[in-house]
């Protein structure tokens, strides 16, 4: 439903114009499963097409409802649009329905093919659309289907063979890119995987789904700097999306977790060097920046702020190598020079405080076994 030319994204999802942003959330997301599950299972190209320009119009609806400040652009746009008398739409004559023209054999291979899966039967597909490649192995649209098929069957080679056959006759077909992105994760090559990942975002770059999928993809991989970049400009997109920011702190608060080291009796990360005070310092304060939802998260990231709030100061903490300054000091007062017995005695009070009193992450370094002390630098 419309407006004149704006789409009127409340009417069409059925969203109160009160509904609060997780609410509006709520309603879009499980629009979009609903219309993404009918563009895969569509019994024809039409069907297809009118689902896959449904969901587009959901990630339309997404990045105008669920920022604060488009929403009320949208909302006063919607109005105005509503108080403007409409132009009455000119009357027009029957019109004939233009008629599915059917693959090369006769039979509509791709459209009975896909009747049959959402009928659940996967062995009927198989035979339709083995028939439509046997009759014309340039359809690109069987090639992927029957990858798809495949791929639910777990039989992951003949499911990439097919999707590459498609990706030949559509190349930069960005479904296509992300069926194989699946495959490679199904079979744990997660590098891979956020390659072609990756490869689909870049086809389909005004998608936001996309390109969140391939930063989860990166996530994965470890390579948190992709990963960063990626989020990041879906968060351009979609500045709502709760997942997203909690994604970035994630990332922030591992590169802080990699300016500290793991404690192995205090089970925690601890700082262990002066320089990692404003590197730990600068990640948290990056992460909160976004908006960080996750309690733990936040949590964690507060934690890691005091132990960089604290380091730097100093504290008194026994050592061993105390005992035998004072175990000295203790056999000089036995000697009769009062010279001797005034420094022995300054010597078993100052000495421990002297060497006791020391930053809290020199503390944690010398608590550390030897090989987990981490190489004393400063961070540009």
């Amino acid at each position: 439903m419309t407006t004149d030319d704006i789409p009127d994204y409340y009417a069409e999802f059925g969203i109160e114009r009160s509904a609060t942003e997780d609410q509006v959330r709520k309603l879009l997301d499980q629009a979009s499963r609903t219309w993404s599950g009918r563009a895969s299972r569509a019994p024809n190209d039409t069907r297809r097409r009118e689902a896959e320009d449904t969901v587009k119009l959901i990630s339309r609806a997404r990045e105008e409802l669920l920022d604060p400040a488009r929403r009320q652009d949208y909302n006063r746009r919607l109005d105005l649009a509503r108080q403007r008398p409409r132009t009455p739409e000119p009357t027009i004559g029957p019109q004939t329905q233009p008629q599915l023209q059917p693959t090369l054999g006769g039979r509509d291979w791709v459209g009975h093919a896909r009747s049959l899966i959402s009928q659940g039967n996967s062995e009927g597909a198989l035979y339709e659309l083995r028939q439509a490649v046997h009759h014309d192995d340039g359809n690109g649209d069987a090639w992927r289907l029957l990858g798809a098929v495949h791929a639910d069957q777990g039989l992951w080679n003949d499911a990439l063979q097919e999707f590459q056959r498609a990706l030949a006759l559509y190349p930069r077909d960005a479904l296509t890119h992300t069926l194989i992105a699946r495959v490679h994760e199904a079979r744990g090559d997660t590098t891979t995987a956020a390659n072609w990942h990756l490869e689909a975002a870049r086809l389909a770059p005004d998608d936001t789904d996309v390109r969140v999928t391939a930063a989860n993809s990166l996530y994965q991989a470890k390579r948190y700097d992709e990963a960063l970049s990626n989020y990041e400009q879906a968060l351009a997109k979609r500045s709502g999306s709760p997942a997203v920011r909690d994604q970035i702190g994630r990332i922030w608060s591992l590169r802080a977790e990699g300016a500290m080291v793991w404690h192995p009796v205090r089970q925690r990360y601890v700082i262990a060097s002066e320089g990692s005070v404003p590197m730990v310092t600068h990640c948290v304060d990056q992460a909160l920046a976004v908006g960080v939802s996750d309690p733990g998260l936040v949590n964690r990231l507060n934690g890691y702020r005091a132990e960089a709030g604290t380091a730097l100061e100093k504290t008194w903490r026994w050592h061993k190598s105390m005992a035998v300054i004072m175990a000295m000091c203790l056999l000089g007062l036995a000697f009769q020079s009062t010279v001797m017995t005034v420094l022995s005695i300054a010597g078993l009070f100052l000495l421990p405080v002297v060497m006791g009193l020391k930053p809290r992450w020199q503390h944690a370094y010398n608590d550390l076994p030897p090989h987990q002390r981490p190489q004393i630098r400063s961070f540009p």
